[in-house]
């Protein structure tokens, strides 16, 4: 398939509809916040077909998605500011960066077999020139436009403010603004601050990952499957007299993946002597704080914790166990008592050992990060001309893992290797007897 041309036809900011009020112009962010960079970019890209039951022209669903957005930065004021320093971002209104550009193929092509590398043209945040034309911006947005009248909406928002939850809160009030169901809306809680105020000095410095000789392959895992593969993890588990716990299916695909991207690593390494790895998952904090956050609170409200294992104990139930295990020693220890003087020290301890593993300084180590988007309603996003025939969320940075639900059920993963590593994995017949290798994204859209 030739490569996807897309032009950007222009650049524009995107200011609150009301200038915010001067008492509100610094935004004090919170000790979660604190040593994330602003530089990283959380993106998803919605995709809709031609509009038959509107008759929306492009430029009018241009001009609604710039209105709305205007309207809904009244409320998520942060997000028409400017990254100031590590804890503070100064609400300015310097606004969101909206980007237009049009691409010559179908969308219905594009979608026949998603290319992680010509996902890249549709999302601002991997733009060159719109990064050093929009330095500081926290909201990027790019509406693209197909030869079929289809269309691709791409946000970015920086991870120095949002987690995956506020994202898909602003979502929601954005697309219900847009379509005018304005009951829809959801009014945001920003806590920052006011909830877990930051240390005076940086926590631990993380380095940026790295996206040099990586490759990145999708792969969906279909219900039946997992279902299959959760049948067999909990027979095990009873057999090893293990607590019963439900197995979730986020659980069930990530322990596959791992098990056989160990065996990739290890494979490639070429040695006897057993190689280390850990998992970098997080817990949402906002039902789990004493007293629990409303869903709409907005930050970095989530609490990041590495899973630790290795070539011997890579059995799908050992790994669903060691992540169990580990979850509920953060729920039932480290978060409730977050607030105390205990708590900074375990948010110190742990970002330490986060920054420890992605150094990339231990010998005989893998350290996988997972992205979960599952359960998030990022499919009922309807900006006013439908739903959204599919999403995704591209990235390419080493060891990452992002998954997501599936439309039509499962869930599909988005994994980066290193190069060589991905070459095995993406052979491994024991992978490929549960989930399909980049399948078709389209069941049957003759609108497209």
């Amino acid at each position: 398939m030739e490569k996807m041309k897309v032009e950007i036809l222009s650049r524009k900011t995107i200011k609150p509809s009301v200038p915010t009020p001067h008492h509100l112009r610094t935004f004090n962010l919170s000790v979660l916040d604190q040593d994330v960079l602003a530089i990283h970019y959380g993106s998803v890209v919605f995709f809709y077909p031609s509009d038959t039951s509107t008759s929306l022209s492009i430029s009018q669903k241009s001009h609604s998605l710039k209105n709305s957005l205007s309207k809904i930065l009244l409320h998520f004021y942060p997000l028409a500011g400017q990254v100031k320093d590590a804890v503070t971002i100064e609400c300015n209104d310097q606004g969101a960066c909206f980007i237009e550009a049009i691409s010559g193929c179908q969308l219905k092509d594009f979608l026949t077999h998603p290319d992680p590398d010509r996902l890249k043209e549709l999302v601002p945040s991997t733009d060159p020139k719109t990064i050093r034309s929009t330095l500081a911006c926290i909201l990027l947005v790019q509406l693209t436009s197909f030869a079929c009248g289809g269309t691709a909406v791409a946000v970015s928002v920086s991870q120095k403010f949002a987690d995956a939850s506020s994202f898909c809160t602003f979502m929601q009030s954005w697309t219900a603004m847009s379509g005018r169901e304005y009951g829809r809306v959801v009014m945001p809680k920003l806590v920052g601050a006011s909830l877990l105020p930051p240390l005076d000095t940086l926590i631990t410095s993380i380095p940026p990952p790295t996206t040099r000789n990586c490759k990145t392959k999708r792969f969906v895992f279909h219900e039946s499957q997992i279902a299959n593969l959760k049948a067999q993890v909990a027979a095990a588990m009873e057999q090893q007299h293990q607590q019963q716990h439900r197995v979730t299916n986020v659980e069930i695909v990530l322990a596959i993946i791992l098990r056989c991207a160990a065996a990739a690593s290890q494979s490639k390494h070429g040695t006897s002597r057993s190689r280390k790895s850990a998992l970098l998952n997080v817990v949402n904090l906002r039902r789990r704080m004493v007293p629990p956050l409303p869903g709409n609170a907005i930050g970095n409200l989530i609490w990041k914790y590495a899973v630790m294992f290795q070539e011997s104990d890579v059995e799908l139930h050992q790994l669903v166990s060691k992540m169990k295990d580990e979850f509920t020693n953060v729920c039932n220890d480290k978060l409730k008592r977050i607030k105390s003087k205990k708590g900074y020290k375990d948010v110190r301890d742990s970002r330490k050992q986060i920054a420890q593993l992605l150094n990339g300084k231990l010998a005989d180590m893998n350290t996988y990060t997972c992205t979960n988007l599952c359960s998030y309603p990022f499919h009922e996003m309807d900006f006013g001309w439908g739903k959204p025939v599919w999403l995704t969320s591209p990235s390419n940075f080493k060891n990452l893992i992002v998954l997501l639900d599936s439309k039509w059920g499962g869930i599909e993963a988005w994994v980066t290797l290193d190069e060589v590593e991905m070459a095995i994995f993406e052979r491994d017949q024991e992978l490929l007897a549960v989930a399909s290798l980049n399948p078709s994204a389209l069941i049957n859209y003759s609108r497209m």
